[in-house]
């Protein structure tokens, strides 16, 4: 992974506490460890969330727009108000989560990510 690659993700991992509004657009943080950091309102526009581990991460009106989350974990995350609008969830583990009031997710999207029984949809997909 290049250097500057590598330095973006662990800059997030170590500053995971204090990213709250943090603008990280176009940013790849592909792989990093964010459990139950504070994200909140961030802009991830467009950025590399490939494999990001979000467990328990507060994302809430956090801006997704345009990003790679394929195959992020985000169980347990707070993502009320955030906004997946064209976000490419494939593969993102959406277990245990509730999505009920997130911004631009379409069934489209969600069919293409890892739910379950403890999944909390939008009532417009049902």
């Amino acid at each position: 992974m290049p250097k500057e690659k590598q330095s973006d993700r662990r800059q997030a991992e170590l500053n995971k506490k204090s990213l709250n509004r943090a603008n990280l657009a176009r940013q790849d943080l592909g792989g990093a460890n964010l459990i139950r950091g504070n994200l909140r309102g961030a802009n991830l526009t467009n950025a590399n969330l490939v494999g990001t581990n979000f467990c328990e991460a507060n994302l809430a009106e956090a801006n997704l727009s345009d990003a790679n989350l394929t195959d992020a974990h985000l169980s347990r995350a707070q993502l009320t108000g955030a906004n997946f609008s064209k976000a490419d969830v494939t593969g993102a583990n959406f277990r245990n989560t509730d999505l009920s009031a997130v911004k631009g997710l379409t069934l489209q999207q969600i069919r293409t990510a890892t739910t379950d029984e403890t999944t909390k949809l939008p009532r417009t997909f049902k």
